[in-house]
């Protein structure tokens, strides 16, 4: 009988990048299959659901004990699997010197029923506007030109829960920068901005990470002060930025084209130094944004923010394709690993499905790519599996009829009708 679920070739060349953050072969061997069956399910992204989806019934088959052994108490860290996934997407868009990476930073709301999770707590959920019981997570993704894949997330723990942990309680924006931004290590000669909304601003946290080499692109609540250079005293950004002149600008983000009225000065802020803003007027609102690359116009700048959205559609198309906040797992760490192997499952589909460019000028969005590419990780694994029971049938031809089928059945009701021939 199959063990467990044969991987499609491109599938094990591409994971074998993501081994050396195991010293333990067998945890780099689970995290290909729970990978594997991340992309495979379609509703059932608990723990107990993934280890069905990939074992199989006979003496070769892992074990749900093994599989909550690896989220729980293997020795792995999720921040060095996310060094290795960033250096798996820089080596695949081939980032050098000379290139711009993007850091976007924000956080979202994963609701819970219970308190039995760590760091379960009621918090505000913006999308419901009051507060809830739930998770709140710190949330990433880098892109690079158009492209923008999941990165790294960190669960937030108020700071009533902090004595439940070893380490000590730290805000949102204290994660942001010393567990997410900090750790990555870029390719030689590129550049990181990091992108964020007004709520992750402080001048503490811009300096540290303007130390750190990187830059900043960021909102900036109205009430901020600043001063004009060369001078001591200041006044609110909102207050300064009525005295600028407006033009009107046309950016083109996402595909759609944006027209602001926007000015712009370089001005300074205690603690941090120089930093250019851009003030943006539509019809009824006014934003104030701030740059620590004082070399930016005042369209790039608001590029950089419009892009900032496309962390909000990781977490919608991650958690509908991939079961993002869907967990069923109690420890702090055991989350945060999931997180990372659905991060990691997101950006291996999205490169399979780039090399198809055809399909992706002409199909256009997102989510539509995201179902293709695991529908045809299915497919190859449907044609693997096809080999092993008929390996003397001519598989031409065969690709296009089990796209078909892909689109009738599940992969457990297609999976149980095949095992249940094959023979090793």
């Amino acid at each position: 009988m199959l063990g467990v679920t044969r991987l499609p070739p491109w599938f094990e060349q591409a994971l074998s990048a993501f081994e050396p953050a195991f010293s333990d072969s067998r945890n780099a061997d689970s995290l290909k299959h729970l990978v594997s069956a991340l992309i495979l399910a379609e509703t059932q992204w608990t723990v107990s659901g993934l280890s069905q989806g990939i074992s199989r019934p006979d003496g070769n088959a892992k074990s749900r004990r093994a599989y909550d052994y690896f989220f729980e108490g293997a020795d792995w860290s999720a921040t060095d699997l996310a060094q290795l996934h960033a250096e798996y997407v820089f080596d695949q868009l081939q980032v050098g010197t000379g290139d711009d990476v993007l850091l976007h930073i924000d956080d979202t709301f994963a609701g819970k029923t219970g308190d039995a999770t760590d760091g379960v707590a009621r918090l505000y959920n913006p999308v419901e506007g009051e507060t809830e019981l739930g998770n709140k997570l710190v949330t990433s993704c880098l892109q690079v030109g158009e492209v923008y894949v999941p990165y790294l997330a960190r669960m937030y723990v108020p700071e009533d829960l902090a004595t439940d942990f070893d380490e000590p309680f730290k805000k949102k924006t204290e994660i942001a920068v010393e567990e997410i931004v900090t750790p990555l290590q870029l390719p030689a000669g590129a550049a990181l901005t990091v992108v964020f909304d007004s709520a992750y601003y402080g001048d503490e946290r811009v300096a540290t990470i303007q130390n750190q080499g990187h830059n900043v692109v960021c909102r900036l609540k109205s009430d901020k002060h600043v001063s004009p250079q060369g001078v001591v005293w200041t006044q609110r950004v909102d207050a300064f930025a009525s005295t600028l002149e407006y033009e009107s600008t046309t950016i083109t983000v996402r595909g759609k084209e944006k027209t602001y009225d926007i000015a712009s000065k370089i001005v300074e802020i205690e603690d941090v130094g120089p930093v250019k803003i851009v003030a943006s007027k539509t019809e009824d609102t006014t934003r104030h944004y701030l740059s620590t690359d004082l070399g930016r116009s005042a369209a790039e700048i608001l590029e950089l923010v419009e892009h900032r959205w496309n962390i909000e559609t990781v977490h919608e198309e991650s958690n509908a394709k991939f079961g993002f906040k869907q967990y069923q797992l109690e420890g702090k760490q055991a989350i945060e690993r999931y997180l990372q192997l659905v991060f990691l499952a997101w950006t291996l589909v999205t490169f399979a499905e780039r090399a198809n460019v055809a399909f992706w000028e002409e199909r256009g969005g997102l989510s539509v790519r995201l179902d293709h590419a695991k529908e045809a990780y299915l497919v190859e694994t449907m044609l693997e599996i096809t080999e092993k029971v008929a390996p003397v049938a001519p598989l031409a031809g065969a690709t296009e009829q089990l796209h078909e089928l892909v689109r009738e059945f599940s992969w457990s009701s297609l999976a149980n009708s095949f095992v249940a021939v094959i023979e090793v």
